[in-house]
C-alpha cells in the first residue's frame, strides 16, 4: 500500500508540473512585430509592470470597416522598456516577442482579448528604430 500512494503522488507531482510547465513557462512561439509604439506605461496593484500598445502597419477588415491592426505585449527588461519609453516613441519599431500559453501576473498583463493570437506576449528586445515615413 505505501508503495502504491508513492507512485500515486510522484506521477501527480509529476502531472502538476508538467501541466505546469507547458502552460505557464513553455514558450509557444516567439517571432518580431514592427509597428509604432502607440501607448507604453508602467501599471499594475501588486505586481507592476511594463505594458505597450503597437500599431501595427497596415489595414486589415472587421465587419466590413477598415481597422489598424494593434499588438498589444508587455515587457520584462528594465533597459528595454527604457528604449521603448523615451526612444521609440513616434518611430517604427520592430521588437522580437516570446508567446506564452497563459499568463502570470509577475509577467504582465494578458491580452486575449484584444491579440488576434491569444496568448501572453513578453518583447525580450528591440530589434531595428528606424523613422515614421509620414
Amino acid at each position: 500500500m505505501r508503495k502504491f500512494i508513492f507512485y500515486f503522488i510522484l506521477i501527480l507531482v509529476l502531472f502538476v508540473g508538467g501541466f505546469i510547465y507547458w502552460n505557464y513557462y513553455n514558450v509557444q512561439s516567439e517571432g518580431t512585430r514592427e509597428g509604432m509604439v502607440q501607448k507604453f506605461s508602467r501599471q499594475g496593484a501588486l505586481f507592476k509592470t511594463w505594458e505597450g500598445e503597437m500599431v501595427q502597419q497596415g489595414f486589415g477588415t472587421r465587419g466590413g470597416n477598415f481597422n489598424a491592426h494593434y499588438f498589444y505585449f508587455s515587457v520584462l527588461d528594465e533597459a528595454v522598456a527604457d528604449s521603448l519609453e523615451h526612444g521609440a516613441q513616434g518611430k517604427i519599431v520592430r521588437v522580437h516577442f516570446h508567446q506564452y500559453r497563459r499568463s502570470l501576473p509577475w509577467r504582465g498583463d494578458n491580452y486575449n482579448d484584444k491579440n488576434p493570437d491569444h496568448g501572453q506576449y513578453i518583447v525580450d528586445r528591440i530589434e531595428e528604430v528606424r523613422p515614421a515615413q509620414y
